[in-house]
């Protein structure tokens, strides 16, 4: 038996960290580096979205947290706790407890023949031995969702939006303190994407949820607290804003990017689709 302790929710200015965390999958005789020394914090009540192109290391972000996979190097901390000390039962009650799932595909998210209130009250049923003052009340959630008045309709009867929406609620039921979202408006259309965004905007705030959501839209990336990009299996963490270039090829930097440069002689590293500043030392070396 696990201590419930372990699980419980800290004052701690990091909720999430990755340090120096690799993830290799085998297939037949090849290693195929899915994530390659990604360092990463996350806080608690954050709203992050990960950003990039298929097979870039999104998913497998989202699983190393939500337990589902193990790192094969480096270390994946919720709370202080490195996830891969962990047996398989204490596992399974850190997802219980800590983690709720919202995927892509709206029929890993509901039970069909289920109305929205039955699916949303499922999760306690099953975990007959979770305390009864963590759970929230469905109905409640559901309006929070905006779908007060959909309580006793099956998925079926509802949109594509009304169903992600619903699949927020049912990752809610049992007080999670981490929502984990993958992909979760790309089957939508931009209306239906906006109303699913606003709900995840209203349950981070209602309950200062941490919320981790990957997507290829960099539509719905805005909505998010932080952006992060993910290339090749590594992070690249968001940049600061600049103007436009001007018609000579002038940019104005930050003040802050400024300050770091300083006075000296500059050179720039590009790439096909990035472009490095950096200082030139008096060696003529960066």
């Amino acid at each position: 038996m696990v201590s419930p302790e372990l699980f419980a929710p800290s004052d701690r200015e990091i909720l999430i960290r990755f340090r120096h965390v690799y993830k290799v999958y085998r297939i037949a005789e090849t290693g195929v580096v899915a994530l390659g020394g990604v360092d990463l914090d996350i806080a608690p009540g954050e709203f992050l979205a990960v950003v990039g192109p298929s097979g870039a290391g999104k998913s497998t972000i989202l699983n190393l947290i939500g337990g589902l996979d193990r790192a094969s190097a480096g270390s994946v901390e919720v709370d202080g706790h490195d996830l891969g000390l962990l047996g398989v039962d204490a596992l399974t009650r850190y997802r219980a407890h800590r983690i709720g799932f919202v995927w892509q595909g709206t029929a890993r998210n509901l039970v069909p023949y289920l109305t929205v209130r039955e699916n949303v009250s499922l999760p306690a049923a099953i975990d007959r031995h979770d305390d009864p003052g963590r759970r929230r009340d469905a109905d409640e959630l559901l309006r929070l969702v905006g779908l007060g008045e959909r309580l006793r309709h099956t998925p079926g009867m509802l949109s594509g939006g009304e169903q992600q929406r619903a699949a927020i609620a049912v990752a809610l039921a049992n007080t999670p303190s981490i929502v984990l979202a993958d992909e979760p408006t790309a089957e939508l259309d931009s209306e239906s994407a906006a109303t699913v965004l606003d709900a995840f905007r209203a349950v981070n705030r209602e309950f200062g949820v941490t919320i981790v959501m990957v997507t290829h839209d960099l539509a719905a990336a805005r909505a998010a607290d932080r952006r992060i990009r993910v290339r090749d299996g590594r992070v690249l963490h968001e940049g600061a804003s600049v103007e436009p270039m001007g018609d000579d090829g002038r940019v104005r930097l930050p003040d802050e990017a400024v300050a770091a440069l300083g006075d000296g002689e500059l050179e720039a590293e590009v790439t096909a689709d990035e472009v490095r500043l950096r200082r030139r030392s008096e060696t003529g070396h960066a």
